[in-house]
């Protein structure tokens, strides 16, 4: 048996300590025989009432008694009795499609947060009915073989999301950086202000606007002549290079390219090393070079934005963790976009906790069904239609998984396609620096997460299996509050905007 959250893997086992429970009850009080006695006696009373046409209502009700038993005790053999054993060693949390696609393999689930819930089930046993582990057996398999027909292609949206909420969490470090704008990049930025230097490109324009310029690094008379201030412990003094400043023996003053540049002991490769290893993981599967990437993330974590939440804390306010508090601003000249922006700050939350929520519902929903069982099964008298019915509605809730995958590639896909072409700046990775995310294609890769599984419970209703409104149902029940919660702060944000947006009307 396999799961594909850490939250599945230790309801999974959960929800079958607690179906055992449930059975071994039933059994126990002998109320497992009272549906199927209510059941023969209906159909002798509906033999007795068509007896005196038929003309054989003891032949008739013996062949009806027969098929009602037999079919039960098929029912109760392979959907009710457990029969084989399991514990949280039986159960694997699924990394194929991790190992197919070469990323970063994750943590097992006793190595996570979800530790204690897992030691919770850890050391018991439960047992499984031979149909319902066939079921979650196929189930499964359907899942990671469908998963697998997707090309593989790393989540962007979240790719993006990480970088941009990573945080330089060395003080001492966030210090040194402040001391570098300003003994370096200040003076630079104002010399080449002051020589009257013309900017010829868009690209030009954005490589001067951070630390790590390409122009102050190698053109001379910029990092290579200006120098640190105050002593670096890690370059020693250096008396040809810090000649006519004082040798305090704390270090030596280096130049603002050796201060930036130099291997291990430079600002840019120990702020690279603040970012998490399966962020450099995904974008090695990207078609960028290192050099591209790096300065793509350096470029975040050194952006005034990062550094004041780095510094004071705030909260990132756009579907994949964008920062955007001046989004409309750009775009106040069109009206409906400006509309448009407006609802993006209310329903990108939403989006974004929907999306981390979803899976979680879906754990739960599934532990919910494995508890139903034995009881629906009993209420029904062992009605095979209804066995049938749980079928399915395993199967369905087990295959979102698919669809919410479908939906992260569909959504990284396009993001690459948006960002790789000639609309956007080729400094401008994957949308990394983007301070406003491109409204219409957030919205509807957001709501892809809803409306494909929403069509999948529809089409189930195609075939006959009348599972499409429950299902969905349940699903929204479980993130609305996530939804609302999530819009709050863009409800806020669009009030404020619309106060000021009357007052300069009124204006």
């Amino acid at each position: 048996m396999t799961a594909n959250s850490y939250l599945e893997y230790a309801l999974t086992m959960l929800g079958w300590l607690i179906n055992n429970g449930i059975w071994h009850t039933i059994t126990a009080t002998g109320l497992f025989a009272l549906p199927l006695l209510f059941r023969l006696i209906s159909l002798w009373l509906k033999a007795r009432e068509q007896g005196a046409d038929e003309g054989d209502a003891g032949g008739l009700t013996l062949a009806w008694m027969e098929n009602t038993v037999y079919t039960s005790l098929v029912v109760i053999m392979f959907t009710c009795v457990p029969l084989l054993n399991i514990d949280i060693t039986n159960i694997t949390y699924d990394v194929q499609r991790s190992k197919q696609c070469n990323y970063l393999v994750p943590a097992k689930p006793e190595q996570t947060g979800y530790a204690p819930l897992v030691n919770d089930v850890s050391g018991k046993t439960a047992a499984v009915p031979v149909w319902w582990y066939l079921v979650h057996t196929v189930s499964k398999g359907m899942v990671s073989a469908a998963s697998a027909t997707l090309p593989c292609k790393p989540d962007l949206r979240q790719l993006r999301f990480e970088v941009q909420h990573t945080r330089i969490n060395d003080k001492v470090l966030e210090q040194e950086l402040t001391d570098f704008v300003q003994e370096c990049y200040a003076p630079s930025l104002a010399r080449l202000k002051q020589r009257g230097v013309v900017i010829q490109s868009e690209d030009e324009d954005q490589d001067i606007a951070w630390p790590g310029s390409r122009r102050f690094l190698t053109e001379s008379g910029y990092y290579d002549t200006d120098h640190a201030r105050s002593p670096r412990s890690r370059w020693p003094y250096n008396s040809s290079r810090d000649a006519g400043l004082t040798d305090t023996g704390n270090g030596g003053y280096p130049t603002c390219k050796q201060w930036w540049s130099d291997a291990d002991s430079g600002l840019s490769d120990r702020l690279l090393a603040q970012v998490k290893p399966d962020v450099w993981d995904g974008f090695r599967k990207l078609a960028y070079s290192k050099e591209q990437y790096e300065e793509a993330v350096l470029r975040t974590l050194v952006s005034p934005r990062n550094m004041e939440v780095s510094q004071n804390g705030r909260v990132y306010v756009g579907f994949g963790g964008n920062v955007d508090p001046t989004m409309t601003n750009d775009l106040t000249s069109l009206g409906a976009t400006a509309g448009q922006s407006l609802a993006s700050l209310a329903a990108f939350p939403a989006f974004d906790s929907i999306r981390q929520s979803l899976p979680m519902v879906q754990a739960i929903l599934l532990m919910a069904l494995v508890i139903c069982i034995p009881l629906v099964t009993v209420f029904s008298a062992y009605n095979l239609k209804v066995v049938i019915t749980l079928t399915f509605a395993q199967f369905a809730l087990m295959f979102l998984t698919f669809w919410w995958e479908l939906a992260r590639w569909l959504d990284g896909t396009l993001i690459d396609m948006l960002y790789s072409s000639d609309t956007h700046s080729a400094w401008n990775l994957v949308g990394l620096q983007n301070t406003q995310d491109d409204i219409v294609l957030s919205f509807v890769t957001g709501s892809m997460f809803l409306v494909l599984p929403a069509f999948w419970m529809g089409a189930l209703s195609w075939a006959g299996i009348r599972l499409g409104g429950v299902i969905e149902n349940a699903t929204r029940a479980g993130t609305r509050n996530v939804e609302q919660a999530g819009s709050k702060a863009g409800d806020i944000a669009q009030k404020i905007l619309g106060a000021i947006s009357s007052g300069s009307s009124k204006g």
